[in-house]
C-alpha cells in the first residue's frame, strides 16, 4: 500500500491556498482572450497576402501561356507537302508502320 504526505503528516514546503488558484486561472483565462483579436488579426493579414501571390502567380502563368508562340515547320519535301495537304479526317485514316519483329542479323 503506498501512503501519500497527508498519510505520513508531511507537506510540501510550498502550499497554495484555493483562492490563489481560482484567482491565477481568472488571470490567464482573461489574458488569453485579450490577445486573441490580435492573433485572429495577423492570421487574416497573413492569408490574404497567400491569396494574392497566389493571384500573382495566376496570372504570371497565365501571361506565359499568352506570350508563348508555336513554331511551324515548313515543308521541305514532297512528303512533307504531301502531309500537310491532308486533311485532319484524312490523317486519321492513315496507317501506321509497324515492324512486329526485329530481324536478326
Amino acid at each position: 500500500m503506498k501512503e501519500t504526505f497527508n498519510d505520513i503528516g508531511k507537506r510540501l514546503p510550498y502550499c497554495e491556498t484555493e483562492e490563489y488558484i481560482d484567482s491565477l486561472i481568472h488571470r490567464a483565462t482573461e489574458g488569453a482572450i485579450r490577445q486573441q483579436p490580435s492573433h485572429n488579426r495577423s492570421h487574416k493579414l497573413m492569408k490574404a497576402w497567400s491569396a494574392a501571390a497566389v493571384v500573382l502567380i495566376l496570372i504570371g502563368i497565365g501571361a506565359l501561356m499568352m506570350t508563348h508562340t508555336t513554331h511551324t515547320v515548313q515543308a521541305d519535301g514532297p512528303l512533307d507537302e504531301f502531309l500537310n495537304s491532308l486533311s485532319n479526317e484524312e490523317l486519321t485514316q492513315l496507317n501506321y508502320y509497324e515492324i512486329e519483329e526485329i530481324p536478326e542479323y
